[in-house]
Formats: structure tokens, C-alpha cells, sequence
């Protein structure tokens, strides 16, 4: 049977993503991505995955020599043609992320958007460990989640929401014993109705920085989002960041 993750954002949730956010909050994250990263221009960075290109497009505006990797081949095709329309170049490559090989070839990589815990404890584990390989010595890495602490706390059973013309209903299940959350989503556009279940690990602080250090990363900062700041339990994002060692 095929895991949730290779069915779940072929269908009318690449509305409900595109939909999310706005021009100018799209900005506003590639800024802070930027600045989290301390990145400079020239540098090479791996936005993993990258969705539609929404912060790899504005992050290759300035200056960053950008590749964003995505395993859904429509998000790419939007992603080139934005690109294009923004009269810069990146790399945009069609994969799994589980699966990527890189050898020391990029100053910074993110992942964002809660794009972090979809697989297997040992995936998970194996996939942070491809990203430490794939970033040169001293290179930085990003991820950017929802806080487990906070969703526990003000997660409610059912969630509806209007997305990009989508109606969304999110009915929630968190199992403790696995850490993870299980949701049955439906979603409606017009006539046309797509039901999917997914299901996320979460992850506190403790834990994040407990995944990144066995995956053998070092220096690591926790912050907090909104307000941006120092990482509490009451934070509703969580932000890591890590650097592969010198040597």
C-alpha cells in the first residue's frame, strides 16, 4: 500500500498550499530564512522540499545560487515558471527526498513548512544524515516545523478551513505512543471531493535537538515563532539551526 506521502500532494492540496500564503508573506520567510542562515550572496543552497518555489524564487533574487528538489512534478513546473517570470535561475530537480546523494556541495540547505517527520523514525533519522553529507564542512542547516508543545495543547479535533478556493476539513488523532499526528483530510472544490489521511511525527524542542545531534550536527539554536524569539514551549513554530562540523 502506498505510504500518504506520495498520494496526498498530487491532488487539489497544491491549491490549498498555493493558497496559504501571499506574495508578501512568502517574502517576509525567504528574508528570515536568509537571515537564520546568515547566508551571503553566491552561496549554494538546497530549499528540500521545495514546494512551488515560493521562497527558492525570492532567495535566488538575491543573489543565492538556489536548487530546490521536490519529489511532485507539478509543483516544479510552477516553481520553473515563476522562476522565469522573475528573470532569475535555479535548479529545480524532480525527487524523493529520501533519496538524494549530494556530497559537500551546498554552503546552507532548509526545510520548511513542516516538512519534516512524514517518514519513518529511521527515514527521518537517515534523511538528516543525507542533508549533514550534502552540505559542505561548516555548512548551515534549517528546519522549520509546528511545535509540538503548542499543537498538543490548542490542536482542536476538527478543523475547518477555505484555501485557494479549497474547503479543507481536518479531522485530528494524536497517538502518544508514536508521537505522531493522524489526520483524515477532505477537501472539496466545487463538485470535485479528495479524501486523504497523512500522518506527521511532531516534535518538541528536546526531541529536535535530540535528531539533529545523532544525525552528527553541531551549534544548535532553537527560535520561536510569531513573535520571532527564543523557543518556548508556547512557541507555535519551531525553528532549528545547525551547522555540519569543520571537520
Amino acid at each position: 500500500m502506498p505510504a500518504w506521502h506520495e498520494s496526498f500532494f498530487e491532488g487539489l492540496y497544491g491549491r490549498v498550499l498555493a493558497g496559504q500564503f501571499d506574495e508578501a508573506a512568502s517574502l517576509e520567510q525567504a528574508r528570515l530564512v536568509r537571515r537564520l542562515l546568515r547566508l551571503r550572496r553566491g552561496e549554494r543552497v538546497l530549499d528540500i522540499p521545495c514546494g512551488q518555489g515560493r521562497l527558492t524564487v525570492p532567495l535566488a533574487e538575491t543573489g543565492l545560487l538556489m536548487t530546490g528538489l521536490d519529489r511532485t512534478a507539478g509543483y516544479l513546473c510552477r516553481a520553473r515558471r515563476a522562476a522565469k517570470r522573475a528573470g532569475v535561475r535555479a535548479c529545480f530537480l524532480c525527487a524523493d527526498m529520501r533519496a538524494i546523494a549530494f556530497d559537500a556541495e551546498f554552503d546552507a540547505a532548509f526545510n520548511w513548512f513542516s516538512s519534516f517527520g512524514y517518514f519513518s523514525d529511521a527515514e527521518n533519522a537517515a534523511f538528516l544524515e543525507r542533508i549533514r553529507a550534502a552540505l559542505r564542512p561548516g555548512g548551515r542547516f534549517l528546519i522549520e516545523t509546528i511545535n509540538k508543545s503548542f499543537v498538543l495543547a490548542r490542536c482542536r479535533p476538527v478543523q475547518h478551513q477555505q484555501l485557494g478556493g479549497v474547503e479543507v476539513v481536518v479531522r485530528n488523532r494524536w497517538n502518544p505512543r508514536t508521537g505522531r499526528m493522524h489526520g483524515e483530510w477532505t477537501l472539496r472544490r466545487g463538485r470535485h471531493r479528495e479524501r486523504h489521511r497523512m500522518n506527521l511525527r511532531l516534535f518538541n524542542g528536546t526531541e529536535m535537538r535530540r535528531a539533529l545531534r545523532r544525525a552528527g550536527f553541531v551549534d544548535i539554536h532553537l527560535h520561536g515563532r510569531p513573535p520571532l524569539g527564543r523557543f518556548t514551549r508556547h512557541s507555535r513554530r519551531l525553528m532549528a539551526v545547525a551547522r555540519r562540523p569543520d571537520a
